[in-house]
């Protein structure tokens, strides 16, 4: 066969595969775009944000540490992790719902978190307080990771307490 005919039967079919790949995502109704995530996708991220938001409420930094993205487990050790922030403790949490746009993820948490002030003198405790924190997340090689802030947006505050 000439060079002409054999790009002409390589074209063909690749546009015959292109064909049934389009044809198939018109039967299931979804778009050229990300497809939606599956149920049990959507179950592996709760799931996940479930477990890292309880180790987060139980002071176990080394899971949450296990459960960050691996750019985060790369740049500091589980120790280095758990000296956080001081100023408030994780009482309780429950995953409101998430929303997944392809590999990144939004998973809505409302967690009671109770401010811890500074000893000076007679300062009143102070009630729990419940906040809704987006959580960011991202898909590697199909698991679910906890994204590593790289600390606030555009000259706002950071969402995540």
């Amino acid at each position: 066969m000439t060079q002409f005919v054999r790009a002409s039967l390589l074209s063909l079919a690749l546009l015959g595969a292109l064909g049934s790949v389009d044809m198939l995502r018109a039967q299931s109704g979804s778009s050229s775009s990300a497809l939606a995530p599956s149920e049990a996708e959507m179950t592996e991220l709760k799931e996940r944000a479930a477990a890292f938001w309880a180790a987060r409420v139980a002071g176990d930094a080394e899971t949450q540490w296990k459960l960050l993205e691996p750019r985060g487990r790369g740049r500091m050790t589980a120790q280095e992790y758990a000296q956080a922030p001081i100023g408030g403790r994780y009482l309780a949490y429950q995953v409101e719902g998430a929303s997944v746009q392809g590999l990144f993820a939004t998973v809505k948490v409302r967690v009671l978190v109770q401010q811890i002030l500074p000893i000076s003198g007679r300062s009143p405790a102070l009630a729990p307080q419940a906040v809704i924190v987006e959580d960011g997340w991202i898909r590697i090689a199909g698991t679910w990771y906890r994204r590593l802030e790289d600390g606030p947006k555009s000259g706002e505050e950071a969402k995540q307490p």
